[in-house]
C-alpha cells in the first residue's frame, strides 16, 4: 500500500446527543457544499445511519490532500459547531483499498481495480 498514490478513504462517524441531533445533521450539512471545492475531495458524502449518528464517507485522490483538508476553515467550523453536543469524540478511520475481484466492484475506484 502506498498512501502517497492511493486514495484516502475517510469515515467520520459524528455520535450528537440527542438534544443536539438537529443541530448537528444542520451543521453538517451547511459545510459539506464548502468542501466538496477542497483540492482533492473526490466525494464527500453525508448519511445518517439507524442509530442516528451521522457518517462522513469521504474520498480524497492522496492522503496529502485529506492532510491537508484537516487544516481547512470546514473542519475548524465543524469541530466548533460540535463541542458538548456529542456523545462521544468524532470517530475517524483513515482506509486504503485492498484491491479484490476483477470486475472493478471490489474497488472505491473502479478504473483501478487490479485484474
Amino acid at each position: 500500500m502506498s498512501q502517497n498514490t492511493d486514495k484516502c478513504i475517510v469515515v467520520a462517524v459524528f455520535t450528537p446527543l440527542e438534544s443536539y441531533r438537529d443541530d448537528i445533521r444542520n451543521l453538517l450539512s451547511r459545510v459539506t457544499p464548502t468542501v466538496h471545492d477542497e483540492p482533492g475531495c473526490e466525494f464527500y458524502t453525508m448519511n445518517e445511519d439507524v442509530d442516528g449518528r451521522f457518517v462522513h464517507i469521504e474520498g480524497w485522490t492522496t492522503r496529502q490532500h485529506w492532510v491537508e483538508h484537516m487544516s481547512k476553515p470546514s473542519v475548524k467550523e465543524i469541530l466548533k459547531g460540535v463541542k458538548g453536543k456529542l456523545s462521544r469524540d468524532v470517530e475517524v478511520y483513515e482506509m486504503y483499498n485492498v484491491y479484490t475481484g476483477t470486475s472493478g466492484k471490489g474497488s472505491l475506484s473502479p478504473s483501478s481495480a487490479r485484474s
